[in-house]
């Protein structure tokens, strides 16, 4: 392991135990706000052409959230909740470290914050997509078995 993924190791396990310090923040009314916003969420990452890539991640985003939610998918630790809400909420969130009205550098909050953010969960967005895979093969197994009748 060189220097750098030590550093970078290092800073990911400080960005984790700040979401697990601070998770008691989020609240449901903030899932449910996320949940609410996702229009306005997607309309702004497709806005931002250096966020475009991550646009699939953000949807899978939104879906855990809603998932979670609802009590269907509970298997990860809330503090990837509450990161994920967190980066979401900010790129909608009109007051920001660089207001979006600034030519050129407006943006660079919203793709540095979600960019963060996507790194920090990506192992629990992989794990939800393989839930997720596995939920759909088995209802699709099923309608199946149920037409045949």
């Amino acid at each position: 392991m060189t220097i750098d993924d030590e550093n970078r190791k290092s800073h990911d396990e400080l960005n984790k135990a700040f979401f697990e310090r601070n998770s008691g923040k989020i609240t449901d009314r903030h899932l449910d706000r996320t949940i609410d916003k996702a229009r306005e969420i997607t309309d702004k990452v497709k806005k931002i052409p250096a966020l475009h890539k991550a646009l699939k991640d953000v949807l899978l985003c939104l879906e855990l959230i809603r998932d979670y939610r609802s009590g269907a998918y509970k298997d990860i630790a809330f503090w990837a909740i509450a990161a994920a809400v967190f980066g979401l909420l900010y790129l909608i969130n009109p007051v920001e470290l660089i207001p979006d009205v600034i030519p050129v550098i407006g943006y660079l909050d919203d793709v540095v914050i979600l960019a963060l953010i996507l790194k920090l969960v990506k192992g629990d967005l992989d794990k939800y997509m393989a839930w997720r895979k596995t939920i759909t093969e088995y209802e699709n197994t099923f309608s199946r078995l149920l037409d045949r009748d």
